[in-house]
């Protein structure tokens, strides 16, 4: 098996896809549905907690999302992150909406997450098929 990957386009797509989810998550989670959140507060761990643990997780997603897009679309590109960001955007949102089922939350709270989620996907899919494409331009890559 051989791994269809380019290291710098590579390391910059997911330092890149990281600040995205990093900054799209803080004004969604952080911002916009503060209220919503603060309505079911008793469900929700500490954010002294939850910042750092987040942190990481949001790199390993943004690393592994990566990883899975340079092997499915060695040449990136822009539609083709459109594509993959929809596909990864719809699952992720499904299964972040899935929680209303175990959690005592509201379903608006259910909805902004599956409708984030997919925004979410679709920006994560420009970043990479941006990046990551073929003939980037850049001259040190």
């Amino acid at each position: 098996m051989t791994l269809n990957l380019n290291l710098k386009r590579y390391v910059v797509a997911t330092l890149a896809l990281f600040a995205f989810v990093f900054l799209y998550e803080r004004l969604v989670h952080g911002i916009l549905l503060h209220k919503l959140y603060h309505e079911s507060s008793k469900v929700w761990r500490s954010s002294a907690f939850e910042v750092p643990l987040s942190l990481c997780f949001q790199f390993v997603i943004s690393a592994w999302a990566t990883f899975v897009f340079t092997q499915i679309y060695p040449d990136g590109g822009l539609s083709k992150g459109l594509r993959f960001g929809l596909y990864f955007g719809v699952f992720a949102a499904l299964l972040s909406a899935s929680w209303y089922v175990w959690l005592p939350i509201s379903t608006t709270l259910a909805w902004s997450w599956f409708i984030s989620g997919i925004v979410e996907g679709l920006g994560a899919g420009c970043v990479l098929g941006y990046l990551y494409r073929k003939s980037s331009g850049w001259k040190f890559f």
